[in-house]
């Protein structure tokens, strides 16, 4: 099963589409959104995350922002949302990111 997923940032709009799941990483940590997951919103922190469709797996870096759960969709509204070829990557990206807002 599947649901729609809206992934937008101050530039524009980074995903439309449908998905088997999602997962993020919210101020206590990592977690998913599955089909039928129950209505919430969440504060989103700096962090890895994948977008899981019936065409495979996508690694992002999401910056800071929210994530809302409302039937039918999904929607996130963060600061900013970067393709990465794998987890590996996608943490390196937010340590440097990190090391960044310390400086």
């Amino acid at each position: 099963m599947s649901y729609n997923l809206r992934i937008l940032t101050p530039e524009g709009p980074i995903f439309d589409g449908t998905v088997d799941s999602v997962q993020a990483t919210g101020y206590k940590g990592s977690f998913g959104v599955l089909t039928g997951h129950a209505p919430m919103i969440t504060a989103l922190r700096v962090g890895p995350g994948k977008v899981v469709t019936s065409t495979g797996t996508q690694w992002y870096v999401f910056g800071e922002g929210t994530l809302e759960v409302r039937a039918p969709d999904v929607v996130m509204l963060v600061d900013y949302a970067e393709k990465t070829p794998t987890y590996e990557a996608a943490k390196e990206m937010v340590a440097k990111d990190l090391a960044k807002d310390k400086a």
